[in-house]
């Protein structure tokens, strides 16, 4: 199970890092380009934004989804050994 964590962790590094970079790049153009609304005057922009969204979507869904379930299935598991056997 630790091997599996490791990895999802990983995972989820290389997602951030993978984000970080165009959306350095594209702070650092608005900025010298002197863009006042960055992501409304530029195509780029809006692409960084979309790719936030998915990246981050891509994250916290799965990890709020496995929760749930994982909440689900302790609530029945307990409900199934604490119900008194006739």
């Amino acid at each position: 199970m630790h091997h599996y964590a490791s990895q999802l962790v990983d995972l989820l590094l290389v997602l951030v890092a993978a984000w970080m970079a165009p959306a350095t790049i594209f702070v650092i153009y608005a900025y010298f380009a002197r863009l006042k609304n960055p992501v409304s005057e530029s195509v780029f922009g809006r692409a960084v934004i979309i790719s936030l969204f998915i990246i981050t979507t891509s994250i916290w869904l799965p990890i709020i989804v496995a929760a749930i379930v994982l909440s689900l299935i302790g609530h029945l598991w307990s409900r199934f050994r604490v119900k008194p056997r006739k």
